[in-house]
């Protein structure tokens, strides 16, 4: 599944999270000073609605804001195994990953990131995120 990440102003990711009914906002961990929730829609479309913790800061999506606004920051492709999907794109594609090793996303998924060049002048933010594994629920049979 692909997911379209949209950055937008703090006041703005409130005003939407209302309208939206609140919907549940992502853990993400601190060293990414980013909040995040989740809209899905029909035929698999979704989109996570980001923002700043803190506007004048230093973190990725405060970065992003002030230099383009509000916008498309991330397309996040759903993986397997991030180290086995970061490899294959090092040494199939020559792509480097922004970060040496997987690390901890939102809502306890391991991610990676790669900016991969779409012209000249502009790059596009790809973020490998693997989902944990749901523990198997174990059932009883009836006897009869």
């Amino acid at each position: 599944m692909l997911t379209v990440g949209v950055a937008v102003e703090p006041a703005q990711f409130e005003t939407i999270w209302q309208h939206a009914g609140r919907p549940h906002r992502a853990n993400v961990p601190p060293d990414q000073d980013a909040l995040e929730f989740s809209l899905q829609f029909a035929h698999g479309v979704r989109i996570d609605v980001l923002t700043t913790r803190d506007p004048g800061g230093p973190g990725a999506i405060a970065r992003f804001l002030q230099r383009f606004g509000a916008g498309i920051q991330q397309v996040e492709c759903d993986v397997r195994d991030v180290t086995r999907a970061t490899e294959l794109l090092r040494t199939r594609f020559g792509t480097e990953p922004i970060y040496p090793e997987t690390r901890a996303g939102a809502d306890d998924t391991r991610v990676n990131f790669f900016l991969v060049p779409v012209d000249e002048t502009r790059k596009v933010l790809i973020e490998l995120v693997e989902v944990p594994a749901k523990p198997q629920r174990r059932t009883e049979g009836k006897r009869k």
